[in-house]
């Protein structure tokens, strides 16, 4: 979103002052949220300013028929896409970096599905992307200076909505897809299970991981990057 649309959005409403000290803690929180997934260079006062856009967009678009608590998830919801929407217009290479964790994630889920639900090996996988083994693992080395290895990816940590609890169905759902990530796990090739659990469980460095498994650490990341993909593909994240 440009400064210009910024400038539209901001003219089209102006929040009185209840509104705004009402919304702020909403419009930070989310920014905050954000921002622990995203590069140092991404600071929460720009995303909390995209982020009164999605509000005011919130504001036009709610239907009359909402009452508070509904409405209050759908700011959020129109704050985040905002920021993201901001976010999207930064780096080409990162708009690149997200088509191809797409395009990895669906090739996995495909041949997972073709093959009666056997995760399919590496070759296949490089196959399927057109691309040879070495250019799959340079692919998945990309991915991963991308930032697009974070567990985060599954989007399977709460929403905060103005500090309220998840509501019944948003907590089976969530419940739900925990039990597809935790299956999936379980379903994972031995070596990609051993990287997850030595870094997430026992908090060992990509290095001190290549030291166990006798690999390099550019290959343990390239490893954890595959994994993070595939479980983005059975949670059905592709």
């Amino acid at each position: 979103m440009s400064a210009v649309a910024v400038q539209e959005a901001r003219a089209r409403r102006t929040l009185s002052r209840e509104e705004y000290e009402r919304f702020l803690p909403l419009v930070r929180r989310t920014a905050m949220k954000l921002a622990r997934r995203l590069p140092s260079h991404v600071t929460v006062a720009d995303l909390v300013s995209y982020g009164w856009v999605g509000l005011l967009d919130a504001f036009e678009r709610a239907s009359p028929e909402m009452d508070a608590d509904q409405f209050e998830a759908y700011a959020v919801y129109r704050v985040r896409g905002a920021a993201l929407d901001h976010l999207r217009t930064l780096d080409p290479a990162s708009r690149a970096a997200r088509a191809l964790s797409r395009k990895l994630a669906r090739a996995v889920a495909e041949l997972t599905s073709e093959r009666g639900g056997e995760p399919p090996e590496e070759e296949q996988i490089a196959a399927r992307l057109e691309m040879s083994v070495l250019e799959y693992r340079a692919a998945l080395e990309r991915l991963g200076r991308a930032g697009m290895d974070r567990l985060e990816m599954l989007d399977i940590d709460e929403l905060e909505v103005g500090g309220k609890e998840e509501g019944p169905d948003e907590r089976a759902t969530q419940k739900e897809l925990s039990g597809v990530v935790a299956a999936a796990i379980d379903a994972l090739p031995e070596r990609h299970r051993l990287v997850l659990a030595l870094y997430y469980q026992e908090e060992r460095t990509m290095r001190e991981i290549g030291s166990i498994l006798d690999v390099s650490e550019s290959r343990v990341c390239q490893i954890h990057t595959e994994a993070i993909h595939r479980l983005r593909a059975a949670a059905g994240r592709e």
